[in-house]
């Protein structure tokens, strides 16, 4: 079976990820070398959405760590449904990234949007809240 750029591409950089010692990385180096220059453009359009794989990966991360102390303070649920009119499944799923259809489930920007008027919305309600 031939693989095409972006397959040795992903495959090197898994190797890279895993290699241990500064040889092995070395010799990773000259075959991503070697792979820029046989397939120049190959090369770039892999190494292009390879970054924006990793940009969106940091992303989803940041957003699950922000989350994260959140989801000890407030009820997921409460704003999955009142928010979204969806199902705590459906927020886990996005807030862990797992699998649907095949695919890391993720939010949208519009998501990201109502997430943050959500939490902007709880933080009034709360501020306002007196006992009598």
């Amino acid at each position: 079976m031939i693989m095409t750029t972006k397959e040795k591409f992903e495959h090197l950089k898994e190797l890279e990820i895993k290699a241990k010692t500064k040889k092995e990385l070395e010799s990773i180096q000259l075959d991503f070398d070697r792979l820029a220059t046989s397939d120049p453009d190959g090369f770039e359009d892999a190494f292009i959405e390879s970054a924006k794989q990793t940009l969106i990966a940091v992303k989803q991360l940041k957003i699950k760590e922000q989350i994260k102390e959140m989801q000890e303070i407030v009820s997921m649920s409460f704003i999955a449904k009142t928010y979204f009119r969806k199902t705590k499944s459906w927020m886990s799923q996005r807030i862990n990234e797992l699998n649907v259809n095949g695919k890391p489930a993720r939010f949208t920007p519009e998501e990201i949007n109502t997430l943050n008027e959500a939490f902007k919305d709880i933080s009034k309600r709360v501020g306002e809240f007196r006992i009598s």
